[in-house]
């Protein structure tokens, strides 16, 4: 019998979706409140945390001695204890691709305002304006560059393809990978900045990628190029961004996670027209519980058997 830490407010989804698999007879959910309060932990074996909040990760780990496998609804893990967990020989797996659809959809959605200048026709529509004159392209023959080839990368490119879009990205392995021409690794995608129309970034928060896009890479791109980031605000320097923006040293940028969130009312990205901004919502979808919940369920069944869990975090690389 496997005895699984739950949060109270998902319990009972997670119960009808045992009984779907019939796992019903082999698992145990503790329930918790978000901070961990609930049932007795001492013979946990595993644990998904939903809305558990930071205190009641910190009380589940210190009182569950015999937890080997924790699971986040949640793609990034910035903010786990990633080295205590490793230490202690829990696994912890992530919600890595359960929202690459809806985000992919709203990268394809992004590159479309800009090239059909969407913001100039609304503002034109509200003035009552006839903007038959406004310079528009297309994105059919536009360069595309995604750093960071996971789901999310790859859902973008399976987009981009059909759209005649030159695709290229960057991954650790530099491997090849479906719809993209080109697949670079290490630094090698810097050599490619000059000639990409879309800068598309999925990437961690990691020491490797912390301000990763900055002054340097900023000043590579082409004046119309476009900067898109889905991933972690951080990985951005956003204040060599906002000089970009204003400027006028890059086209434009869409960005969906910011260094604070929310985004306060004084930054200086408000009042930057060339600028699309978006409140960490891009992933946002009434189909993502249900492949949270899939995917969980899929693992548990994994873990009561032995198997290799998915979505493994790797404490080295952080993701």
């Amino acid at each position: 019998m496997v005895q699984i830490i739950i949060g109270s407010e998902i319990a009972s989804e997670v119960e009808s979706r045992l009984r779907q698999g019939a796992l019903e007879g082999d698992v145990t959910l503790l329930k918790v409140d978000p901070q961990g309060r609930g049932d007795a932990l001492e013979g946990a074996d595993a644990a998904l945390r939903s809305d558990l909040n930071a205190d009641g990760l910190r009380y589940v780990l210190d009182h569950a001695p015999r937890l080997r496998w924790f699971h986040s609804t949640s793609a990034g893990v910035e903010s786990w204890p990633i080295d205590e967990l490793h230490g202690r020989g829990i696994a912890l797996t992530n919600a890595a691709g359960v929202f690459a659809i809806p985000i992919a959809e709203w990268v394809m959605t992004a590159m479309l305002m800009s090239v059909k200048r969407a913001h100039a026709m609304h503002d034109a529509q509200r003035e009552h304006r006839w903007a038959n004159g406004l310079d528009l392209d297309e994105l059919m023959g536009k360069t595309l560059l995604i750093l960071g080839i996971g789901g999310i990368g790859r859902e973008v490119a399976r987009r981009a393809a059909a759209f005649g879009m030159r695709i290229w990205g960057a991954n650790r392995s530099g491997g090849e990978v479906e719809h993209v021409d080109r697949v670079v690794s290490g630094d090698e995608w810097r050599s490619l900045l000059p000639e990409a129309d879309f800068v598309v970034m999925t990437l961690p928060l990691t020491s490797e990628t912390q301000s990763m896009i900055g002054a340097a890479e900023l000043q590579r791109l082409k004046p119309g190029a476009w900067l898109l980031n889905v991933g972690r605000g951080a990985t951005i320097d956003e204040p060599a961004l906002m000089e970009a923006l204003q400027t006028g040293q890059i086209g434009g940028a869409a960005i969906d996670a910011w260094v604070e969130e929310p985004l306060p009312p004084d930054h200086a990205a408000w009042s930057i027209p060339n600028l699309i901004i978006w409140p960490h919502h891009s992933g946002a979808s009434p189909r993502n519980r249900e492949r949270n919940l899939d995917l969980f369920v899929d693992n548990l069944r994994r873990f009561k058997d032995g198997q290799e869990l998915l979505n493994v975090v790797d404490p080295e690389a952080g993701y």
